[in-house]
């Protein structure tokens, strides 16, 4: 008879492990509870976490700057850019200034926010602000971290440091002496219960603060400034906005101001001047009066005294300005007032020398500004510094043009007024001096109403100065915390805790090389699989008979499902060889339950051990007796019914078991007595199967295999390296064994372990298909 087979071209893995979607998959199902509990324990932890963590709140406020029209800042633009200086834009200047550290050192100033309360919590401390039901004073000045409880107990009395104390009473503490008053608005929710206050020095609170506060512009083209406040108050955090926006709007009232201030310190000084000076030409009138018995002023020569009074208004007025122009040209070229501003008098000076001082004093307050803020060595300032120098030079020169200029229509006025002073000679000479001494009183009245209505204008100036700003939007935002984000972390751990196990499991599958069910056989071999042997419980031995007519469990299924497929890839083959890689695998159960399982289909069946070496079979059955398969071999019986055990596992099953172990069991083996002993049981039954050796440990298996015409290859899940499975399918390709199936033992069907676990009854491929003997 021959035996045939087709090849499908199945392509065999190499040696290795790989993971697909679907083991993912299954693996989870398998193990669902170890996934379920990580990931219950991962989600409580984040939770937990996150009602430790503190809220963090944002506030937002939005601010106009006003820039349109021709103004100082304009101004100085436009002379740095022609002096080759530093420009900027005004709104990001003013977003600089908004987060500066002056502004916010005034805003924790006013706001007290050195001092700050919480209330105790289980997981995390509230902190308080607006909401707090005690105010903390502290009246000594106290630069170092300072922390103590407050326990409002009524609206008059209060504990702190286990002492009893009233509201409004002054205190001694480490800190200094303090005073403890009540918000009563906030009491009923607090009483008994603990507010922790702390202090830290006014500059570690400003630089915090200021860490909390952002500016940008809230849109792209315009001049509205958003300011941002984030922190763990709302309301603190209002608060910040406003008193930020309301000290800005001083400090930018102030800075205005400041010119006019020092402009009517100048109008003073000269009004003083001016004031004496006209009193002593009042005084030197009076006198030359009295001395001279002049009454009136009044003269001939009409005509010439009209001519020389339009003469004398036109020398008056530049007189004026020159003398007011030349003042200013010596408070320039004073060294000692380089740093301060230069005043500017309307009416002195052209346009654009006015424009020139106005734009002077602009750049001044900003330069000071930065001196405030970054100190001397700040590049920014020492480039201010050289633009305001230039800037002085610049302006020294213009007034030195305008005042020569005066000084030539002063001095052509001057000698029209001498040509008709010539022409009036014939007036008395005290009429004369008075009119002189008129002229200086004249002068003086003239430049002292001046500056006493450059002085109400100045005061004007400074009662109705604004700031260049209006706030938009006053402080909103949003109640709910814009950190921290609960989902992101629970759906983070739960990403975790999913992981966690999936990683374990995957490094044990990684880790384990075994033969993990019947894919790692089909992956990596081209050897037909007939069947799997569930895993039998553990009270099972290896001698137990599990396959019963009357019983149709999963795996007394099993066994009717190896012998079917036996009967369909070799329907007429009878002896049938059990072998395996190692001891242990379980081909000695395999081969017991699996005659049984033929018997039960009406066959008579022998099961014959050829283990000479161990006695598998004989020791199972408890078989002590000498006469067997050795004495048979051996030529000491030659009566094979002598030798047979009858129904001892089974009615239709008989045993031929090993009798006495051989010095030499490979020679016996290879003796034709062994093709002799199978031909006489093939009279007498219809199965003969063959339990042997392990094929790796000796050589009988692959001796006795001459006999077999069905090589039964027990592999046992979770014991044989898969490592081997290239090895058994080179065997096999070799023809090492006659017809080489495989029978997997002790197979997890019922939990499909790692993906790899197949149900019964749906077929199987083999990538085989076999004929029939012929």
């Amino acid at each position: 008879m021959e035996y045939t087979q087709e090849n499908n071209e199945k392509t065999v893995k190499e040696s290795g492990f790989n993971i697909n979607l679907r083991d993912i998959v299954e693996l989870i199902i398998a193990n669902w509870y170890w996934f379920a509990l990580s990931v219950f324990i991962c989600l409580s932890v984040a939770y937990l976490y996150t009602r430790t963590l503190v809220p963090v709140y944002q506030r937002q406020a939005v601010m106009l700057v006003k820039t349109g029209g021709k103004n100082a800042n304009s101004d100085i633009s436009a002379m740095l850019e022609l002096q080759g200086g530093i420009t900027g834009s005004g709104v990001e200047n003013e977003m600089f200034i908004l987060r500066s550290h002056q502004l916010v050192r005034e805003v924790v100033n006013r706001l007290h926010l050195d001092v700050s309360y919480e209330k105790d919590g289980f997981f995390r401390n509230t902190s308080l602000y607006a909401e707090s039901p005690v105010e903390v004073n502290f009246i000594d000045p106290y630069h170092a971290y300072y922390h103590t409880k407050v326990t409002p107990l009524d609206v008059k009395n209060y504990t702190i440091l286990g002492e009893k104390y009233a509201y409004g009473d002054t205190i001694q503490t480490e800190a200094g002496r303090i005073v403890v008053n009540l918000k009563p608005e906030n009491l009923s929710a607090y009483i008994g219960k603990p507010v922790s206050v702390t202090r830290i020095s006014p500059e570690t609170a400003a630089a915090i603060y200021k860490g909390g506060i952002s500016t940008s512009l809230a849109g792209k083209g315009t001049t509205m400034v958003q300011i941002t406040c984030t922190g763990d108050n709302i309301s603190r955090a209002d608060a910040i906005l406003n008193a930020l926006i309301n000290v800005y709007n001083e400090t930018i009232i102030e800075d205005k101001n400041r010119i006019a201030v020092n402009t009517a310190k100048f109008i003073d000084e000269r009004i003083a001047v001016i004031g004496k000076e006209l009193g002593d030409v009042e005084e030197e009138l009076t006198d030359f009066k009295q001395r001279n018995r002049i009454i009136g002023s009044e003269g001939n020569g009409t005509q010439f005294l009209a001519e020389s009074s339009r003469m004398k208004t036109e020398t008056l007025q530049m007189e004026t300005e020159l003398s007011i122009a030349q003042s200013i040209k010596s408070y320039l070229l004073d060294a000692t007032r380089n740093n301060q501003l230069i005043p500017n008098v309307s009416g002195v000076g052209d346009a654009s020398v006015q424009s020139q001082i106005t734009a002077y004093n602009e750049l001044m307050l900003q330069r000071n500004h930065l001196l405030a803020e970054s100190g001397a060595k700040n590049p920014v300032v020492q480039t201010t510094d050289k633009n305001l120098a230039e800037m002085r030079t610049v302006i020294s020169g213009s007034m030195d043009n305008y005042i020569k200029n005066l000084h030539l229509r002063l001095e052509k006025a001057r000698a029209v007024e001498r040509q008709i002073n010539s022409e009036i000679q014939a007036v008395p000479k005290q009429e004369k001096m008075a009119l002189s001494i008129i002229r200086q009183q004249s002068i003086k009245e003239a430049l002292y109403t001046f500056l006493l209505n450059k002085r109400e204008e100045n005061a004007l100036q400074l009662a109705v100065t604004e700031a260049n700003i209006r706030v938009v939007e006053s402080p909103f935002g949003s109640n709910a915390p814009i950190a921290p984000h609960p989902t992101t972390f629970l759906l983070a751990a739960f990403v975790v805790g999913l992981a966690i196990p999936l990683g374990i499991q995957i490094l044990i599958m990684l880790w384990n090389t075994s033969v993990r069910g019947r894919k790692d056989i089909e992956d990596y071999t081209t050897i037909p699989l007939l069947g799997e042997i569930p895993s039998r419980k553990e009270d099972m031995a290896d001698d137990a008979i599990v396959v019963d007519d009357k019983k149709n469990d999963l795996i007394s299924e099993s066994f009717r499902l190896l012998r079917a497929n036996i009967n369909f890839v070799a329907k007429d083959v009878r002896v049938l060889m059990f072998t395996s890689t190692m001891p242990g695998e379980g081909k000695s159960f395999v081969s017991r339950n699996l005659a049984v399982a033929i018997a039960i289909a009406g066959k008579k069946v022998v099961l014959v051990d050829t283990d000479m070496r161990k006695r598998t079979q004989s020791k199972l059955a408890g078989i002590k007796h000498k006469d067997g398969l050795s004495t048979y071999l051996s030529g000491q019986h030659n009566d094979v019914d002598s030798i047979l055990d009858k129904g001892l596992i089974h009615p239709s099953v008989d045993s031929l078991f090993v009798g006495p172990i051989p010095p030499n069991p490979s020679e016996l083996l290879m003796s034709d007595r062994l093709e002799k002993l199978i031909e006489e049981l093939k009279k007498r039954y219809d199965y003969i199967i063959l339990d042997n050796v392990p094929a790796q440990v000796v050589a009988d298996a692959a001796i006795v295999n001459r006999v077999a015409e069905l090589t039964l290859y027990v592999i046992r899940d979770g014991q044989l390296d898969r490592r081997y499975l290239p090895e058994l399918e080179r065997l096999h390709k070799e023809g090492k064994f006659n017809h080489l199936c495989i029978v997997l033992n002790d197979s997890h069907i019922e939990k499909k372990k790692y993906g790899y676990g197949y149900a019964y009854g749906y077929g199987y491929g083999y990538g085989y298909k076999y004929g029939e003997y012929k």
